[in-house]
C-alpha cells in the first residue's frame, strides 16, 4: 500500500485503462520493492505448506490473498515463484500421488505457463516479443496458445546463449575477486558495492543483446573458464546442504518451506544463478532467521 501511494499508481490499472501511469519496470521503492517481493513470495510458500500440515481452510484463504499484490504490480516472479513452491510442497505432502492428482497438476502447469504468457504479453504490449524474436509464421497460425511462446522463449535461449559463451570464450584472465564477488553473493551487495570497490562485472556472450540470462553457468565462464561452472557447483551444493542440514533441519516448522524454495531454484537455474538473485535468497534467509528463533524463548528483563 505504502509502494501504490508514494509511486501514485498501480500497474495492472495503469495498463488495463491505457494510462500513463507508473510503469511495472520502475515502479517500487529501492531496496524496500525487493525485500517485499520476497517476504511475499515467502509467506506464500510458508502458508502453503502449513495449510497442508494442519489443513486449517483460514491459511489457504490468506494464501490465496497474498498473490494480489503480485497481480497489481504485474510480478510475475512472485506468481512463478509461489505457484511452484507450492507445487513442490504439494508434492511433498502427497505420499502417493494418484494419477488423478498427477493429471491436476499437469493442467495446473500448463495453467500456470498460460498465465506467464498473458503476463509477458501484457507486460510487453501484445505482439512485441514475437516480432522481436522473429517467431516463425508456422508457430504464429498454428492453434497452440501464443502465450507458450513465452516459455519456449525462456527455455531455450538461455542454453543457446550458454553455448555461444562457451564457443566465443577464448583463454580467460581468472578473476577470482569477480567470480566470487558477483556469482557467490546476493545481487543486493554486488549491484551496490561493485562500482565503490572498482570490482569489474563480466558478462556472457549474448546471441541477442535482450536475451540476457544463460543458465546459472554462463557468466562464471567469462570470470575462470571452465573452472568456474565446477566451483559455482561445489559452492551452491554446500549452501543448500547446509542449509537443509544445519540451519533448518527436519524438526523445524520452516523445512518444508525451505526444502520447496531450494527446489525452485535449482529449476529455475536453467535461467540465472537464482541463488544471488535478492528476491529468492532472501527467501532462505526468512527460513533460516524464522527456523532459529521458533524454539528460543525471549525474556525481557526490566
Amino acid at each position: 500500500m505504502v509502494e501504490f501511494v508514494v509511486e501514485g499508481g498501480i500497474p495492472l490499472l495503469s495498463k488495463l485503462l491505457n494510462q500513463t501511469g507508473v510503469h511495472y519496470l520502475e515502479f517500487g521503492i529501492p531496496i524496500l520493492h525487493g525485500i517485499l517481493i520476497s517476504f511475499n513470495s515467502f509467506l506464500i510458500a510458508h502458508t502453503f505448506s502449513t495449510y497442508l500440515s494442519t489443513k486449517n481452510k483460514n491459511l489457504l484463504k490468506i494464501n490465496f490473498l497474498l498473490y494480489i499484490p503480485a497481480l497489481l504490480f504485474l510480478s510475475r516472479s512472485i506468481l512463478m515463484l509461489g505457484l511452484l513452491s507450492s507445487i513442490f510442497i504439494y508434492i511433498h505432502y502427497s505420499n502417493n500421488l494418484k494419477f488423478k492428482n498427477q493429471i491436476k497438476l499437469l493442467f495446473l502447469g500448463a495453467g500456470a505457463l498460460y498465465l506467464f504468457g498473458v503476463l509477458g504479453n501484457l507486460r510487453s504490449g501484445g505482439d512485441y516479443i514475437y516480432d522481436q524474436s522473429m517467431a516463425n509464421e508456422d508457430f504464429m497460425e498454428s492453434s497452440i496458445p501464443k502465450e507458450f511462446y513465452w516459455t519456449y522463449l525462456y527455455v531455450a535461449s538461455p542454453l543457446a546463449n550458454f553455448q555461444n559463451t562457451v564457443d566465443k570464450t577464448g583463454k580467460v584472465d581468472k578473476d577470482f575477486v569477480g567470480f566470487i564477488f558477483y556469482e557467490n553473493l546476493p545481487q543486493i551487495i554486488s549491484k551496490n558495492l561493485g562500482g565503490p570497490f572498482n570490482i569489474v562485472q563480466r558478462d556472457l556472450k549474448r546471441l541477442i543483446p535482450w536475451l540476457t540470462v544463460g543458465t546459472t553457468y554462463a557468466k562464471s565462464i567469462s570470470y575462470l573458464g571452465w573452472l568456474g561452472p565446477y566451483l559455482l557447483f561445489i559452492f551452491n551444493l554446500l549452501i543448500y546442504l547446509a542449509i537443509l542440514l544445519f540451519l533448518v533441519p527436519k524438526s523445524s516448522s520452516y523445512h518444508i518451506t525451505t526444502l520447496s524454495i531450494l527446489s525452485v531454484i535449482i529449476l529455475l537455474n536453467i535461467f540465472a544463478n537464482m541463488l544471488v538473485v535478492t528476491g529468492i535468497s532472501f527467501q532462505l534467509a526468512y527460513c533460516v532467521i524464522f527456523a532459529f528463533f521458533e524454539n528460543k524463548k525471549i525474556v525481557i528483563k526490566s
